[in-house]
């Protein structure tokens, strides 16, 4: 096997056209937002909501919900992009979304706006300009990615000042609990002015991984939005909130002060057509081909069809199913894939990693809870025929193994899911 980074080259391609990581905002990137983004056409009225909340004048906050992986991310980060570079009111935004963390409170939120919205500013103004400026030489050092080498003594950043003369610097060494969190507050807002006097509107933060949290337990979430509810309220500051589907009515509207300062509606996001699925690949496609070579598609449309239904539209998934396919071909495979050769093998994977994790008879029951998709142990152990107290046993184990979550809490029952990639094994008998 020849050691090359290139798997898709026989099929035509510069690199994977089924790459899940959401679109790149930089238009240097292979797949760039810019260039790579296909509208839905289902969602006028969520982009138009998106765009009217940004065209509110001042800051605000906003959810956007969906199941995972419909393109939540991507989504937002086309309609960054779009008010960065086409507004006539351009609104800035750090590179990244930022991921919030379980146990984070204000102070943790703000090290993390002031990170972020610092490390955008470097590149935009280049070193020279940016160690020039006190005020982000300061947040350089409050944020820690200029720490003082204290001789092995942990918790001492240095802040950087400047003297009378250019290029002369004095530094203070200072305990990171004597910079408080309204002075974190006056950091931000003298960004946020920084901002506005380089001729921008405001900033816009891309928050995420509120699905991961929220779909656990929404206690925590209650508290982090109830802790930084003020912080939100920056002037010039747009939030955008990315969440699974039923947040913003589990986590902000039982909170009435919180509930006052949001955005009135969700947007919420559907899954793609299998038609713009197509259109995604499509695209993908003609940006990645190799130069002056003709391309062909690493599997049929059947099997993207059926990939679809598989996975109820979910686009990342689609995509993964379809990268592991093709990671599992020899080399000398270079034709699109049929629905039969595909459903064979992602079922031989998917249950190869069964059966590696689990003993037989537990993998006979994990069977069953695959055909399922969703269930609560009392359902399982019906269908499976094994008690309560097994099920309960087989379902810590699977999750601590990541086969399956903790999807919702009703009541007494809580529901769990299979991870989706194990849905392929729906039709698989024991």
């Amino acid at each position: 096997m020849e050691l090359t980074q290139n798997l898709w080259e026989r099929y035509g391609f510069t690199d994977n056209p089924y790459d899940t990581k959401a679109l790149s905002l930089s238009e240097g990137a292979p797949l760039s937002v810019q260039e790579a983004y296909v509208p839905r056409a289902m969602s006028a009225t969520t982009a138009d909501l998106l765009t009217n909340f940004l065209r509110n004048p001042g800051g605000g906050r906003i959810v956007v919900e969906g199941d995972p992986g419909v393109g939540k991310t991507t989504f937002v980060n086309f309609h960054r992009q779009r008010w960065e570079v086409a507004a006539k009111h351009k609104l800035i935004s750090p590179a990244g979304e930022i991921s919030v963390r379980e146990g984070w409170n204000e102070r943790d939120l703000l090290l993390s706006l002031l990170a972020s919205l610092s490390a955008r500013l470097r590149l935009d103004l280049g070193e020279r300009e940016f160690v020039k400026n006190k005020l982000l030489s300061e947040i350089t050092a409050i944020v820690g990615v200029r720490a003082e080498d204290a001789g092995g003594l942990s918790g001492q950043l240095t802040l950087f000042g400047f003297g009378g003369g250019l290029g002369h610097t004095r530094s203070k060494s200072v305990k990171v609990g004597e910079v408080t969190n309204e002075h974190l507050r006056d950091c931000l807002r003298g960004l946020v002015a920084l901002v506005k006097k380089r001729g921008l509107a405001g900033v816009i933060f891309h928050l995420d991984n509120l699905e991961l949290l929220g779909r656990r337990d929404v206690e925590p979430l209650q508290r982090f939005f109830d802790a930084v509810r003020d912080l939100l309220q920056e002037p010039g500051v747009y939030f955008i909130f990315v969440g699974n589907t039923g947040m913003f009515q589990q986590v902000v509207v039982p909170l009435p002060r919180v509930r006052s300062i949001f955005f009135d509606t969700p947007i919420h996001l559907e899954p793609l057509s299998l038609g713009e699925v197509k259109a995604v690949m499509e695209k993908r496609y003609q940006l990645l081909s190799a130069p002056k070579k003709e391309w062909i598609k690493p599997v049929s449309d059947e099997v993207v069809k059926s990939l679809y239904q598989t996975f109820n539209g979910r686009i990342r998934y689609v995509m993964n199913a379809i990268t592991s396919l093709i990671s599992h071909l020899p080399d000398s495979y270079a034709q699109p894939l049929t629905l039969n050769e595909a459903t064979a093998m992602l079922r031989g994977i998917a249950l190869s990693e069964v059966k590696r994790l689990l003993h037989r008879g537990e993998e006979s029951v994990f069977l069953h809870a695959a055909a399922a998709g969703r269930f609560t142990n009392s359902e399982l152990g019906m269908q499976a025929e094994k008690s309560k107290q097994l099920i309960q046993k087989y379902l810590k184990n699977w999750l601590a193994l990541n086969l399956v979550s903790l999807a919702e809490k009703s009541g007494r029952n809580q529901f769990y899911e299979v991870e989706p990639r194990f849905a392929v094994l729906k039709e698989v008998t024991k």
